[in-house]
This record gives C-alpha cells, structure tokens and sequence, in this order.
C-alpha cells in the first residue's frame, strides 16, 4: 500500500543526499572538481525536483570511475535503483522516500568552455579552480540554434508524425501513443524556437508556464484514449499546429529544406 509522499520529507531526504554524494567524492583524491547544475543551482527547484552533480576527474582516473557509476550510489543510504545507457559517462539513481540523482563524470582534460557553464551552477568542491576557470572562460559563450539543429528536429517531427498514423492503422495502438508524444516533444522545441527561449528561461520556467497558449491547448487537446480512430484525429490536430511552426521555422531560421515537402508530408496525416 503506498504510503504519501510529504514534501518536506522530500526536500529534507534531497538535502541528506546532496551532502552524503558531496562527502564521498570530496573524500577521494582523484576528484578534482563538484559542481551542481540544473534547478536545484538555480534556485527553481520544487520538492520533486532531482539532483544534477558534475564530477571532475583526473584524466588518468576518469574511466575507473566511469566503469563503477553504477556502483558508486549503492554504498549510499536509501538506494533503490539505477537507470542508465550503456557508452555514457552518467548514470541516474533513485534513492527513498523519492529521490533522484543524476551524476555526471568529467575528465578533466577534456573540459571546454560551453554556453551551458553559463547556466546557474553552484561549485561545491574547487581545490584547483579548474571549475571556476571553466565557468569564466565561458562567460561570453552565446546559445546558438543552428540550421541543422532545426532541420533534424523537424524531420524527426515529420517521421514521428508519419510513423503515428502508420501504426495506428496497423492497430499497434500502444506504440502509436508512444509516437504522438515523441510529435509532441518537437512541437514544443519549435515553441521554445519561435519564442527566442534560451536554456536560461528553460531552467527557470517549465514548458507548462512558459509555452504560448495556442500550443499548450493544442497539446491539450492531443491526449486521447488508446483507439484508432482517437489517435488519427489528435494526430490530425496535432500536425495542423505544427504545420504552422514548420512554416514559421522555415521563414524565421532560412531553412535550405525544401518547405514544400514539409507541407505536404503534414498536409498527408492532418
């Protein structure tokens, strides 16, 4: 029987944890550098809100800790359960009463400067200032959307939307549900797109408060019972207001794409 989950407890486990994670990596030598990123560093956290700690590591000791990130949260109290992908550097662990930590190892000889240092951050352990000096080599690093960050995202917007009426008329239902939320994930990239938001204004406000109404109704509108026949006219719905950001996207970032191809292809399942 699942017992409530009280906020302050949250809140007051997520702090226990941050210090127990901080403690054990402070404790070993070949950590060079923590920092902590995300909501939390940036003061927008709630009580369900996770953990984002950065590791910086000596180069000669990065793989080692790498191969053990799985390893590492076990020894903590209140460990669950890890998630993570096989060839990354990070892994996510889930700790009681409901809490998550996301750490990320860094080698340290292979830190650049990134617009994304520019973000809210909170150093935590610097013996050596390599975080503090990363922080302020990229100080005047700007966020820049590209052409082909727009163009992949519309082609993969395109695909999931063809893919959710391919398998919606085949009746593989569950799969075409899982499609239609991928369309809704680049409809709302396009909306931050349109709308000049940068990873700043993405911390600090969640898609729920910071997107236009017009899209927030249209997703609204696009959830729907696991039928056929539901799922092709929230597919419908759907690619009609994406239609119109792919219209706006080509004219406001010059895509080479060919736009009538664009057209057509969501004109096909609208």
């Amino acid at each position: 029987m699942r017992t409530p989950i009280k906020r302050d407890d949250l809140e007051s486990a997520r702090s226990d944890l941050l210090a127990t994670a901080v403690g054990w990596f402070k404790r070993e030598q070949d950590v060079v550098g923590i920092f902590l990123g995300g909501s939390v560093a940036a003061g927008s956290a709630d009580a369900y809100s996770d953990i984002d700690l950065r590791i910086v590591v000596q180069p000669e000791h990065h793989l080692h800790y790498v191969e053990r990130r799985r390893e590492i949260p076990t020894q903590w109290p209140g460990f669950l359960f890890n998630e993570w992908l096989p060839n990354t550097q990070h892994c996510v662990s889930h700790f009681q009463p409901f809490g998550k930590i996301d750490i990320f190892y860094y080698d340290a000889a292979k830190l650049t400067p990134s617009p994304w240092y520019r973000l809210q951050i909170r150093i935590l352990h610097d013996p050596r200032g390599i975080v503090t000096d990363l922080v302020k080599r990229s100080e005047e690093l700007p966020f820049l959307v590209g052409e082909s960050d727009v163009d992949l995202s519309i082609s993969k917007g395109l695909a999931a939307a063809h893919e959710t009426y391919r398998r919606a008329k085949r009746g593989e239902l569950f799969y075409a549900q899982t499609l239609l939320d991928e369309l809704r994930h680049h409809v709302m990239q396009a909306d931050d797109w349109l709308h000049d938001r940068t990873p700043e204004t993405t911390v600090m406000a969640k898609f729920d408060n910071r997107a236009s109404g017009e899209v927030l109704s249209s997703l609204a509108m696009s959830y729907c019972p696991c039928l056929d026949e539901a799922i092709l006219a929230a597919l419908s719905s759907l690619a009609r207001a994406y239609r119109n950001q792919v219209l706006a996207l080509h004219e406001k970032f010059q895509l080479s794409r060919p736009l009538r191809n664009d057209v057509a292809a969501l004109d096909m399942v609208a």
